[in-house]
């Protein structure tokens, strides 16, 4: 069952107030959660890109959770879910330990997934995995569904070979990141205008030898052709936030994958770069109401 064991969370931090912790096999989740009061409430997962949380959600979570029961979770290796070993770490292996968490909470299919960046690539591969139950909804912001650009490359590729990706390594980074600026100039490339204490979150986050762990691990197990492949079938609705400044999913390389894979997709184009539901909350929010308000009525799933 659900504990609030939040000792390893630094205080403060982003809807503390809503966090909680549950063990699964190896995994000790850290996940934050808002159950409405009406049963009517459709329900809404939260999934974070690589290198970030639940913080993400911090100016998001709180305003669905007005209409909506809300889940936004730490991805294994990421934020403060821990325990994660290094092969847990491919994005279909983490959409099962997803589904596993999801199932635990009596929340099986969640009516609506939002993923941001690698997020959504993770939302795909959750809903791959019961073609029969998927959501009626998904949201990708800056969805990374095309190969890792150029500033990717220069920033983190070295990070991912099999001799930077090991806990050796990790230990190192864990040291040295604080003072090598590198977190400021990895937030400068997003072309996203965050404020000071959203910059000291993921500085947080890049002190935790888990997290650097996580992170490195997680981006160089993506395998994006075959997700793509494999989504293209995938019932449901889908509308995509694709921001014009992005240098790390360009617009122009995304928009044709887009159109390609998911030809009855919405395509919301906007001004702002990789962390734009971050530093635009509302117009992100305005994003996902509207497309919330495009579905049917109908009974909604069951949540306990």
């Amino acid at each position: 069952m659900p504990n609030s064991d939040l000792s390893r969370l630094p205080e403060p931090w982003p809807n503390k107030n809503l966090s909680k912790t549950l063990s699964i096999n190896n995994l000790d989740w850290h996940y934050q959660i808002s159950i409405h009061p009406s049963t009517a409430a459709k329900s809404i997962l939260l999934i974070h890109g690589t290198g970030s949380s639940c913080h993400s959600w911090e100016n998001i979570l709180p305003i669905l959770a007005q209409k909506y029961t809300v889940i936004a979770v730490d991805l294994p290796g990421h934020g403060y879910t821990t325990g994660a070993l290094k092969e847990q770490l491919h994005i279909q292996e983490v959409a099962k330990e997803l589904q596993a968490l999801l199932i635990k909470l009596h929340l099986h299919t969640p009516n609506v997934i939002i993923g941001h960046s690698a997020g959504t690539n993770c939302a795909l591969a959750l809903a791959l995995l019961d073609r029969s139950n998927q959501p009626e909804l998904m949201i990708g912001l800056n969805p990374s569904l095309i190969s890792p650009p150029s500033l990717y490359n220069f920033f983190i590729g070295p990070l991912i070979n099999p001799i930077f990706t090991s806990t050796m390594m990790a230990h190192f980074l864990a040291n040295s990141i604080p003072i090598t600026g590198m977190i400021d100039k990895l937030l400068n490339s997003t072309n996203s205008d965050l404020t000071t204490s959203q910059r000291l979150q993921y500085k947080t986050l890049f002190k935790q030898i888990n997290h650097i762990h996580g992170s490195m691990n997680f981006m160089a197990a993506s395998n994006i052709p075959e997700l793509l492949s494999a989504s293209a079938n995938l019932k449901g609705l889908m509308t995509f936030l694709v921001a014009e400044n992005d240098p790390w999913v360009p617009q122009t390389s995304l928009q044709p994958i887009i159109q390609n894979y998911f030809p009855k997709a919405t395509v919301i184009v906007k001004p702002g770069g990789h962390l734009f539901h971050e530093a635009n909350p509302k117009e992100t929010l305005q994003i996902i109401q509207s497309a919330i308000q495009q579905l049917p009525s109908k009974p909604v799933k069951e949540y306990a």
